[in-house]
């Protein structure tokens, strides 16, 4: 029976409103920084889920934040930092989780574990994806031409500035963080690293503004600096360490760089899995929450990006360079030391971004 060109087209319409659904159905959209996976992780899931991933860059923090407020996102899944996951879930922007669905979740790092308690209102809603700390990273060679005793565990070696002086002509930065170095400071100075109050302020301005004519760069990715030469310490991100003997290695060149945690205490930040509560397919949100908290996908994630990743069980296969570092992956005591990340009132951070202004604006002589 010949069939009606009519009833023809309407038939492959819903051929192609039915295959285009399908492929809809079949797409997880998430949205994380750049280079933040391994380089095989998506492709890999998509292989073993027959997901396909749409990998949307983030640009920063704070457009993350907004465009998850706004609601009508399209994400399936989104890598909050600890302190904004907090923001998010008071705001009622994040699915709380369903553990059922979760294989991992025992896997996590026990330092980890801990420090999820003091996320109250996020802790049901996030996994722990990468995190690292706030520390010295340093060219072995150039510190000990200048201090062979330099005190290099610990913030003395900056925050002196009779010893940042002997560090200033091979380059000294720090990383471009109010809250967190304002955090650093505050703690070193024995007052309250979150304090907004004009006496501890003030303190912190101190210090820091003795400082500001040894300070070459406030900048976040000192990695190339480093690695060219331009600096020799940097107070930054645990990951600068390793990218950047990574890059100097596969340059050919015969520098060491080291990172230390300081032993007064430093802060610590977290990023983190969280499904938006409009997400379309959270069930291929969790699948892919699963299949990155494998271990060999985290460790291959760690090896990438120079990070440690959430779950203990990869530890065994990530690069020995960072495995056997104690800075890097810390034991319990160190875990002690750290400053978890907190949620600032915006009056309070307006308080503290002034004192960090007046700081990195003033003129280094």
């Amino acid at each position: 029976m010949r069939i009606p060109h009519t009833l023809l087209l309407g038939a492959l319409g819903l051929a192609v409103a039915s295959a285009s659904l399908h492929a809809e159905e079949k797409t997880l959209r998430l949205y994380n920084w750049s280079d933040y996976f391994a380089e095989d992780t998506l492709s890999r899931f998509t292989a073993e889920t027959g997901i396909k991933v749409i990998y949307d860059v983030m640009d920063g923090s704070e457009t993350l934040e907004a465009k998850m407020l706004a609601g009508g996102s399209g994400y399936d899944l989104i890598f909050p930092g600890d302190t904004v996951a907090e923001r998010l879930m008071r705001a009622g922007s994040l699915l709380p989780l369903d553990r059922s669905k979760l294989s991992a979740l025992d896997d996590i790092e026990p330092g980890l574990q801990k420090l999820r308690t003091q996320y109250k209102t996020s802790s049901q809603a996030t996994v722990p994806y990468t995190w690292g700390t706030i520390g010295l990273t340093y060219n072995d060679d150039q510190i000990k031409q200048r201090a062979p005793d330099a005190p290099v565990s610990s913030l003395d070696m900056l925050f002196k500035p009779e010893l940042a002086a002997k560090f200033a002509d091979c380059g000294i930065s720090i990383i471009d963080s109010p809250d967190e170095v304002l955090a650093v400071v505050l703690n070193y100075l024995g007052r309250n690293p979150r304090s907004a109050k004009a006496e501890d302020l003030t303190a912190a301005s101190e210090l820091l503004m003795k400082l500001r004519p040894y300070i070459r760069k406030f900048q976040s990715q000192p990695v190339t600096d480093l690695v060219n030469g331009n600096l020799c310490v940097s107070l930054g991100y645990s990951g600068d360490m390793t990218q950047a003997q990574r890059t100097s290695d596969g340059a050919g060149k015969n520098t060491r760089f080291e990172y230390r945690i300081p032993r007064e205490g430093t802060t610590v930040w977290m990023d983190t899995m969280a499904i938006p509560v409009d997400a379309k397919h959270p069930e291929y949100a969790y699948a892919f929450i699963n299949f990155v908290m494998q271990p060999e996908h985290m460790a291959a994630i760690s090896n990438f990006t120079g990070y440690p990743t959430s779950n203990a069980k990869a530890r065994a296969s990530v690069d020995a360079t960072m495995r056997n570092n104690p800075d890097i992956y810390l034991n319990e005591a160190t875990y002690a030391r750290l400053i978890p990340g907190k949620d600032i009132p915006q009056a309070d951070m307006r308080a503290r971004m002034r004192t960090w202004t007046k700081f990195k604006t003033a003129t280094a002589k």
